[in-house]
């Protein structure tokens, strides 16, 4: 027999689960744009230290030029990169909070499914005592006839 606190079961679960997958996508996100910052990173103290090994030999100042014009296209792509990160650190400190909800409204709804299921197993069983006390005092009342 499906109750209303089946269904509403079913919705919770759904949601804790939407929000485990939103969770999971956007802690991908997180390490994906940490990864493209150490990439970045890694490619700056790379290039700085060409740079630094042009300058001490002989060289055209063109080719310094185009060396730091390249610096500070990574520095440009890492400052974006930083923002991009501090922004995904916010959305999954905010969807984190939300699969805490989700989790605490299943959990609430499974305990009242559970009173709810608990309270029809009492009825029920209150119903069969009744029952069966009812076809007793039948029993009785019927033995006690058949022998007057």
């Amino acid at each position: 027999m499906k109750t209303v606190w089946s269904a509403l079961l079913a919705k919770a679960e759904r949601g804790t689960r939407e929000a485990q997958i939103r969770l999971a996508d956007v802690s991908r996100r997180r390490q994906s744009a940490a990864e493209q910052e150490h990439k970045v990173d890694a490619l700056l103290l790379d290039y700085n230290q060409q740079l630094a090994s042009v300058q001490q030999r002989s060289h055209h100042s063109s080719e310094v030029n185009n060396y730091r014009h390249f610096i500070v296209q990574l520095q440009e792509l890492k400052n974006r990169s930083k923002y991009q990160q501090q922004r995904l650190e916010i959305e999954w400190h905010e969807t984190r909070q939300r699969l805490v909800a989700a989790e605490r409204e299943r959990i609430k709804v499974e305990h009242l499914a559970t009173r709810a299921r608990e309270k029809l197993q009492r009825e029920a069983d209150a119903f069969e005592v009744r029952s069966n006390d009812s076809q007793a005092i039948a029993q009785h009342n019927f033995r006690a006839r058949i022998s007057t």
